[in-house]
């Protein structure tokens, strides 16, 4: 199974739906986040992330403030991509078959995981990912 990372952007407008966001990635089954830049007020923001989360990875581009950050997250830090595994980036796909094609591609290339950069598509492609099956929206509209 593939691993998905997340890359958020750096500039947020609402703290509370981001947060949200973030939380609803995790709960999706994301295995990092990330931000679009490094510096004091993306740390700060990464410090928010693992005060709301409890499984999710967070990734920092340098090691800067790593180790406040690795003692907030209670050691779910990597700085950069984790080492001995193979990520690779990738846009986010058009539409649900791109998105499995993908996964599937990289898949059998033999890589860990992707980065993908925010949408809001990601949480309801990460809770089902398989094209066909639509049964949660069936149920939810009766």
């Amino acid at each position: 199974m593939i691993k998905v990372a997340v890359t958020m952007p750096a500039e947020i407008g609402d703290a509370g739906e981001f947060l949200a966001d973030v939380r609803a990635l995790e709960a999706a089954g994301a295995e990092m986040i990330g931000l679009e830049s490094d510096g004091q007020a993306q740390r700060i923001l990464l410090g928010g992330i693992a005060a709301v989360t409890s499984r999710i990875k967070l990734r920092l581009e340098s090691s800067e403030g790593a180790a406040v950050l690795e003692r907030l997250s209670r050691g779910r830090t990597t700085i950069g991509l984790p080492a001995g595994e193979t990520w690779v980036s990738i846009p986010m796909p058009a539409d649900r078959d791109s998105w499995a094609r993908a996964l599937g591609d990289q898949e059998a290339a033999g890589v860990t995981g992707v980065v993908v950069p925010w949408d809001p598509r990601l949480i309801d492609l990460l809770r089902n990912p398989e094209p066909d099956d639509r049964s949660d929206l069936l149920m939810s509209t009766g």
